[in-house]
């Protein structure tokens, strides 16, 4: 299909202008690490069952699976750079309702209003991204883009916990409305720039296409698929780590969210990997296959019996590190696989999707696999199916995107 915009006389890519949209995804990544590392504390202090903990924990996850296809259609009503600015003022007010909480409801409804938030600024920045970037940068963008996800949880997993050390877990959430009033007001001063070139797209883009249209498409469903059991194997080993780490004597409760907090973060250099991949002329699904193929090699060999825990620690973080060329693949898609900015959102919402979809089927899918038993190596089968689904997907293309 066409370009989403094909602009004659583009000008440069105005990278500060792309960076402060990564860097509002990011701000808005922040409430997807804060609670895991603090869920225990949030417990105690709010008097929550252990499945009240847990629909404070899966809010995320669910509005997502339910919501996220659909938040695109917004952007009939409102522009990339409004529909961020929403975003990020719901994330602001959702922080805002947790601070006098002090039982589930509140809590509750604090997740709700900033998973809410979360998502439309995830739907909405790539295409705030698109205008702002040139033709020839549109891939890269959008590349660089997947990298917001993964450091924005990284920062809220190594944060919160030293922050709730300090002040309690309420002085963890200032901190995450600090990052995103920051986002909030950049994302403000790009309005000038960002009304001029989404001028120049809007000019140049053909008349609208139906939003749902772009689903149609074997290369979306085949990248959407990915997209999933990369985030299925990755979550299953990020999820249960810390239950793994926990095995060893040697190691206290602050080495294990450090430690546990240092595999997410080895999936950023993977993001950059992958985008720089790209851009060096790697194909997008050879470069998809590649990296399931490695991250499913990773998890068989990180829970082989008998593995010393060092090598199997390495080799989460390998598969971490692996995975992380997938999302810039995948989302970077989007720019030749739409036809409008709606359908850019649309599509962003369907991987929003069916990523969390992956990240809830992952940790449960292993949790039933090893079903209490303390050894981890039952869990090899998830992994290695992994690989034979990746190749079997990939396989059976009708054609190299």
């Amino acid at each position: 299909m066409s370009a989403p915009s094909q602009q004659p006389a583009m000008q440069a890519t105005h990278w500060p202008a792309v960076l402060i949209a990564i860097f509002a995804g990011a701000a808005g990544a922040f409430c997807l690490g804060k609670v895991p590392a603090v869920l225990g504390l949030l417990r105690q202090e709010l008097g929550l069952s252990l499945v009240e903990g847990g629909w404070i924990a899966s809010a995320f996850n669910s509005l997502a699976i339910v919501l996220s296809l659909f938040m695109g259609l917004l952007l009939m009503r409102w522009n990339a750079l409004q529909a961020g600015i929403i975003g990020l003022l719901l994330l602001l007010l959702g922080g805002a309702v947790a601070l006098p909480a002090h039982g589930l409801t509140m809590m509750l409804s604090s997740r709700v209003i900033e998973g809410i938030g979360f998502l439309l600024v995830s739907v909405a920045m790539p295409g705030m991204i698109i205008s702002l970037a040139c033709n020839k940068d549109k891939h890269l963008a959008l590349s660089l883009w997947a990298v917001n996800l993964p450091l924005g949880a990284a920062i809220g997993m190594l944060l919160t916990p030293a922050l709730a050390t300090m002040g309690g877990w309420r002085l963890a959430w200032l901190a995450g409305m600090v990052l995103q009033l920051l986002a909030l007001l950049l994302l403000l001063a790009c309005k000038p720039v960002f009304r001029q070139r989404n001028a120049q797209t809007l000019a140049s883009t053909p008349p609208p296409a139906a939003p749902f249209a772009v689903l149609r498409q074997s290369a979306v469903w085949r990248y959407g698929l990915a997209f999933m059991l990369y985030t299925l194997m990755l979550w299953a080993v990020f999820v249960w780590l810390p239950t793994m780490l926990q095995a060893r004597p040697d190691l206290n409760a602050s080495h294990i969210a450090l430690l546990s907090a240092l595999a997410v973060v080895a999936n950023i250099p993977g993001n950059l990997a992958g985008a720089w991949l790209l851009k060096r002329g790697m194909a997008r699904d050879t470069l998809i296959c590649c990296a399931l193929g490695l991250m499913g090699f990773s998890g068989v060999l990180a829970y082989w019996p008998g593995l010393p825990a060092d090598a199997a620690y390495l080799l989460c973080l390998l598969l971490a590190f692996c995975g992380g060329a997938v999302p810039p693949a995948a989302l970077s898609s989007a720019h030749g696989l739409s036809q409008s900015p709606v359908q850019l959102a649309v599509l962003q919402g369907y991987f929003v999707q069916l990523a969390n979809l992956g990240q809830l089927l992952g940790p449960l899918l292993l949790a039933a696999l090893v079903a209490g038993s303390t050894d981890w190596s039952v869990a090899r089968p998830l992994f290695l199916a992994g690989v034979v689904l990746a190749a079997v997907l990939f396989a059976i293309r009708p054609r190299s995107h």
